[in-house]
């Protein structure tokens, strides 16, 4: 490949996919200074990565918008905001267009583009029969890959080598001082651990019980002497103060945030724990140490990256699983506090935390 190509990176969605593709950006970006890469995204997320500078160009689909005016039966407003996307979409043409999201909405939207040669996953890691409209169609091994190492495959195509590159992240200094305002108007200082009990809508099943956080959340502040800050997001603020009263001292609740302000904030924070969320990668890649419960997710392939990151799991037959309705939900109910307080207490104490 020579030096300068125009690539367009396609990963729509969500947090923790998009943040698991970001390796594999920056490692082209890396080899190939010179190049353009635009990234076709869609929701919140954005807005961060407009805010990476290896990223040339970020093209938001609109999909919020095109969904509300067509449900409202808007036809024409419809219409003309999809003429709208895809003249900034085909405003460009593109060397390479890498398919990282392998779904037919985003094979769709590739072949949409103006594209030389569309590159993307062979039936192993694509989905709905996307591989089968790929120019070039990469595939692994495992079919078990971790999600970062599976996407460096495709950016090695292009030459570049499959070793995961130093990833730093950052967003503007306004965001930072909004959350340096937050900790001084709260009083937080010292160390500040970060307790995420949510996940996505939809996602429950992987939910640990939220009694257990509080239990966990008292056994923190009672022997570390630590404070604890518990994370929130959309139709989630009332769980948290009821979480953040029955945990009770030093405990308070986050302020509300978008993802480069939460971003700030993790960077701020000692440690983190949560179970399986978009957000847990983000503070991975902020650089915070992770303690990360999983049930029934694959923790081979969705695990927060890094050594600084430690995974709290059962081996249990069954899992893992992709059951929404299970009953017995063995997997993650039969963790314990004290197998999580160990772990936290444990990397606290090793001086992993910065």
């Amino acid at each position: 490949m020579q030096a300068e190509r125009n690539i367009l990176v396609v990963r729509l969605s969500s947090l923790g996919d998009v943040l698991m593709t970001i390796p594999a950006v920056f490692s082209i970006k890396n080899t190939y200074p010179s190049s353009i890469i635009s990234w076709l995204v869609e929701g919140s997320v954005s807005d961060f990565l407009s805010n990476q500078s290896k990223i040339d160009r970020v093209i938001k689909f609109p999909r919020g918008e095109l969904a509300a005016s067509f449900k409202k039966g808007n036809v024409a407003h419809t219409i003309k905001t999809m003429k709208n996307f895809l003249r900034e979409l085909r405003s460009e043409e593109y060397d390479y267009i890498l398919d990282f999201h392998g779904i037919i909405k985003s094979v769709i939207l590739s072949r949409l583009s103006r594209g030389k040669q569309i590159i993307g996953f062979g039936k192993k890691y694509a989905k709905e029969g996307s591989h089968l409209f790929y120019d070039v169609v990469i595939d692994g091994e495992d079919k078990r890959l971790h999600k970062i190492d599976r996407n460096m495959l495709l950016s090695s195509y292009l030459g570049v080598k499959s070793i995961m590159p130093k990833i730093e992240l950052d967003v503007p200094p306004v965001y930072h001082g909004y959350i340096k305002d937050f900790f001084n108007t709260q009083g937080l200082s010292g160390d500040v651990f970060a307790v995420n009990p949510f996940s996505s809508p939809g996602s429950d099943f992987k939910r640990w019980d939220i009694k257990k956080f509080g239990l966990l959340i008292k056994k923190v502040v009672d022997e570390l002497k630590v404070k604890v800050l518990i994370l929130w997001g959309p139709g989630e603020f009332k769980d948290a103060q009821r979480l953040k009263d029955e945990a009770g001292r030093h405990t308070y609740l986050a302020c509300p945030t978008n993802i480069s302000q939460l971003f700030a904030l993790l960077k701020r924070t000692t440690l983190y724990i949560s179970g399986d969320t978009g957000v847990m990668h983000l503070a991975a890649f902020a650089g915070t140490p992770v303690i990360a419960i999983f049930g029934p997710t694959d923790h081979k392939i969705n695990a927060p990256y890094g050594s600084h990151c430690t995974v709290i799991r059962k081996d249990v037959p069954c899992s893992p699983c992709k059951n929404k309705n299970c009953q017995q939900r063995k997997c993650i109910e039969d963790i314990t506090v004290d197998e999580v307080f160990n772990a936290v207490k444990e990397t606290y104490n090793k001086g992993m935390v910065r």
